[in-house]
């Protein structure tokens, strides 16, 4: 029973050095690779045996565990500093993106096409009458509307890369969470409660690690090892089962809708890091809003350049004239929404001139504009109605897509307009120098581009007058109410400024997020990871482990043989 006892210690050293070798091989295997944690061979004695009164000997040795090296709080800590990271990377990408759209601080941006274009008419306040600074004023204000058609267009385009990114990011988020599903069960398969499948849960790991880079999330494991994961207070897996992901897109009010939610239940998440989130964040804020600001100084401006220019007068009037913009319902009163101007005009009136060329003879009439919500209010309809009955020599109707045309008896009578309180010549886009009503289609009214002298720089009808050249000039640096009591060159400056500021803090935070998640990274190689110099040391000591064992063995051995030989 001795011997026997001494070759059963001797098999037990052989067993666990060789099992302990394995494990130091599995690590040096794995020692590149970024999702492997370092295993543990955990070694522990059989106990003893009674070989004399109070005399014990031991059994040898057995491999207990192999455990892997983690530790969860700061994986988490890891997971949600990519969280972050990953958010920050991808806001920042898209402020970068819309600053090189705006270009600002060059000779080709927004702000120096303004001062080209106020700058126009400060030239043509000078000789008012000289078509080639009309043709001047005539080309900034074409150059102006089509590069902030283009700078929308190029953010529409930026606002649908986006919308393609989050769609690409929600699928692989969708597929992480079906492989995370998968490897929670062949977890609990394989472990059936005990632990040990170490390279299952590296993988899964791995994933939850890739998913962070998507959402925030956290996570909470169970006793039979599943893994619980929620974004926010809402699990997107529980108790080992996926919930569904789903990126939707819906349209409401001619605007496309993006969100996330789950499908087992619709609700909507809005995580608050990673790409996803910011993807989602930068959409509705930061692209949202520079397509605001965009619209809102184009829609302004060009009520404000077309409400001076239909009060002036230009080198001949009109003899035919339609307004540009269209009225959906023309028997609802103009100010009403469902009327569908892009500008409201308000309670007022304005004055009809008209001059017959061959005497010289000018007749005025003032057109009311009732707009104060009492009694029946002006429509399109009853104000060609009114001009028609009112104004001897011309003619109003409204054309049959909605807008309203002006016709004199003939060719010898020309009309214009001044003292416009109600800013509706301006919302019905006549005689204005602006088509449009958005960044989304500003334009110079193609009959000015046609004929310079129509371009109204002046005021009373007098020959080389120039207050409304003036006046449009004015623009420039006259505070708006509309425009949070800015100008409009302030009020770009302004959102320009607020850009850079977004722009340089997330610059900011984009470096601080990466020294935090470096500092985890390298906490967790030192923790978790393969150390190759340690693991060589371990691989040599159960290797003589191994050989000692392996000698002690072949002792016993000659025991026997010496024990045989006397018998």
């Amino acid at each position: 029973m001795g011997l026997t006892s001494s070759l059963m210690i001797g098999r037990s050293g052989l067993m666990s050095s060789q099992a302990a070798i394995e494990v130091a091989g599995n690590n040096l295997a794995n020692a590149t690779n970024p999702a492997y944690h370092r295993q543990v061979a955990n070694l522990t004695g059989m106990g003893v045996r009674e070989i004399g009164q109070g005399m014990f000997v031991g059994r040898g040795v057995q491999l207990e565990s192999i455990t892997r090296v983690i530790d969860e709080a700061l994986e988490r800590r890891l997971r949600n500093a990519i969280s972050d990271q990953a958010g920050t990377q991808a806001r920042q990408e898209y402020l970068q993106r819309i600053e090189a759209i705006h270009n600002e601080f060059t000779d080709v941006d927004l702000s120096s096409h303004l001062n080209q274009f106020f700058n126009s008419w400060s030239e043509l306040a000078n000789r008012p009458e000289d078509l080639s600074l009309r043709s001047l004023v005539v080309a900034e204000g074409m150059k102006l509307g089509a590069y902030i058609q283009r700078q929308y267009q190029s953010l529409i385009d930026t606002r649908e890369q986006l919308d393609a990114s989050i769609t690409q990011s929600g699928a692989r988020v969708a597929d992480i969470l079906d492989q995370l599903a998968a490897l929670n069960k062949s977890i609990v398969a394989a472990e059936s409660g005990r632990g040990g499948a170490h390279d299952l849960r590296d993988e899964r790991d791995r994933l939850m690690t890739e998913l962070a880079g998507y959402i925030d999330i956290t996570t909470v494991e169970q006793a039979n090892g599943v893994i619980d994961i929620h974004v926010g207070s809402t699990p997107i897996l529980l108790n080992g089962n996926n919930r569904g992901f789903e990126v939707r897109r819906e349209t409401i009010d001619g605007d496309l809708s993006i969100s996330l939610h789950i499908k087992a239940d619709g609700t909507e998440l809005r995580p608050a890091s990673g790409r996803l989130g910011a993807l989602i964040q930068a959409r509705e804020h930061d692209i949202g809003d520079a397509m605001e600001k965009l619209d809102k100084l184009a829609h302004e401006l060009i009520y404000e350049v077309n409400r001076i220019h239909t009060g002036g007068q230009g080198m001949q009037g009109h003899t035919s004239l339609t307004g540009t913009n269209r009225v959906l319902d023309t028997s609802l009163p103009l100010n009403d929404p469902e009327a569908g101007l892009g500008f409201e005009p308000t309670h007022g009136s304005f004055l009809i001139h008209v001059t017959q060329k061959s005497s010289s003879h000018r007749s005025t009439v003032q057109i009311p504009v009732d707009l104060d919500g009492i009694g029946a209010d002006t429509s399109l309809d009853g104000l060609a109605a009114y001009i028609t009955a009112n104004v001897d020599h011309l003619t109003a109707a409204v054309t049959s897509d909605g807008r309203l045309r002006m016709q004199t008896s003939s060719g010898d009578f020309e009309v214009s307009f001044s003292d416009d309180s109600s800013g509706v010549l301006a919302a019905l886009g006549v005689n204005t120098f602006f088509t449009g009503s958005s960044a989304r289609d500003m334009d110079v009214r193609a009959d000015l581009q046609g004929n310079l002298r129509l371009l109204n720089a002046g005021q009373e009808h007098l020959a080389g007058d120039n207050r409304n050249a003036f006046a449009i000039e004015g623009i420039r640096d006259r505070a708006m109410d509309r425009l949070d009591g800015l100008s409009v060159t302030q009020f770009w400056s302004r959102h320009v400024e607020d850009l850079a500021v977004k722009l340089g803090q997330a610059n900011q935070r984009l470096e601080s997020d990466r020294i935090v998640t470096e500092n985890l990274t390298n906490q967790r190689n030192s923790y978790s990871g393969v150390n190759i110099d340690e693991e060589a040391i371990n691989l040599l000591t159960f290797q003589r482990a191994y050989q000692g064992s392996a000698r002690f063995i072949s002792v016993i051995d000659e025991m026997f043989q010496t024990l045989l030989g006397l018998v």
